[in-house]
């Protein structure tokens, strides 16, 4: 049985499992799950609990070895199992099959990964447990799903918000669901009215907000730029390297101009995004980004990224930081707009 999280309190209303598969991108909604889990065992008399982290050389045995040990008082018990990493080898694989088929009518096993990479949503151990198990996936939220997220969890706390309210709370907790679970939480605790307002928010609510580098050039293509500079004024403060993120963003530019030049000798916008192995996902924004630009336009983004790179080795002196405004400038406007 295939689960999202958001499902699993509807799941829980009914008997336990005997077996739980835990695995995805988004912390908070795994250990959140693994929560409802074992509280929901507690009140099945599940009275004790093994948990294993699996890393570096795991011995396996140890596993199998407690799954067999019968308790003193032969009361249920929860055996936990850990895979920061959701590659468990040969032998691990092998180990999480067995102990599968041996667990007991007292006993239940839980299983958490992090996100499972398509070699190993293919591999055999998966495949048995999404057959024997409770698969429950705790997937990424996106930032155009952040709103819809935390309305959610308001309204699950008879909360309501207003427009401006939630505008603003998505811009301080983007990328950070934790912070966004905790000030919700402070949120109750000042026992606000029934609707959030913006004032509520600015109270309660710190700049928690996180980016990686994709989000930034992500915005740059979707020619976002007041969006760009806040996810690049962000990264600093969290004390990236010029030269971390220039690695990024030379990339996309490259991989841009390529696909210009691809096209503009006469190869199908689709092949050439298949040849550039561009995600579908990303095929209509770029190709949005590549209609709003032309040649010239581009030659001056790589141009000024060759800058920035000098200033950064050392050959030419100036700010890498005032200079990567500037490229992230360019890059995010139009050929209209920057002429």
């Amino acid at each position: 049985m295939k689960l999202d999280s958001h499902a699993l309190n509807q799941h829980l209303k009914g008997d336990l499992h005997g077996i739980y598969f835990l695995h995805g991108a988004e912390d908070l909604l795994l250990i959140e799950s693994l929560d409802k889990l074992r509280a929901k065992a507690f009140k099945n008399e599940f009275k004790e609990k093994s948990r294993f982290t699996v890393r570096g050389r795991f011995n396996w045995d140890q596993v199998l070895g407690d799954l067999k040990t019968q308790s003193l008082f032969a009361e249920k018990k929860i055996l936990e199992i850990h895979m920061p990493n959701s590659r468990p080898g040969k032998q691990g694989s092998e180990a999480l099959i067995t102990l599968v088929e041996e667990i007991s009518d007292d006993q239940l096993l839980i299983i958490i990964c992090g996100k499972l990479e398509k070699d190993i949503l293919r591999s055999k151990w998966v495949g048995f447990l999404n057959k024997k198990s409770v698969c429950i996936e705790c997937k990424k939220v996106y930032p155009s799903q952040l709103p819809m997220w935390i309305k959610s969890r308001l309204r699950d706390q008879g909360l309501s918000i207003n427009r401006e309210a939630l505008d603003m709370f998505v811009a301080l907790t983007e990328g950070n669901l934790f912070v966004a679970m905790q000030s919700i939480d402070r949120l109750l605790l000042m026992e606000t009215e029934k609707s959030v307002t913006l004032e509520d928010v600015n109270q309660c609510v710190a700049d928690g907000a996180h980016f990686d580098f994709f989000q930034l050039t992500d915005a740059a293509i979707m020619k976002k730029p007041s969006r760009v500079l806040r996810i690049f004024e962000s990264l600093k403060k969290e004390g990236v390297q010029p030269f971390e993120l220039m690695r990024v963003i030379n990339w996309e530019i490259k991989n841009l101009y390529d696909l210009m030049i691809d096209i503009g000798d006469g190869v199908s916008v689709n092949k050439a995004m298949q040849q550039a192995r561009i995600w579908p996902n990303k095929q209509k924004m770029i190709g949005s980004f590549l209609q709003s630009m032309n040649k010239q336009h581009m030659e001056d983004i790589l141009d000024q990224a060759c800058s920035v790179d000098k200033i950064i080795k050392g050959v030419n002196k100036g700010n890498p930081w005032d200079e990567i405004s500037q490229l992230l400038f360019m890059f995010s406007s139009t050929s209209r707009t920057y002429q």
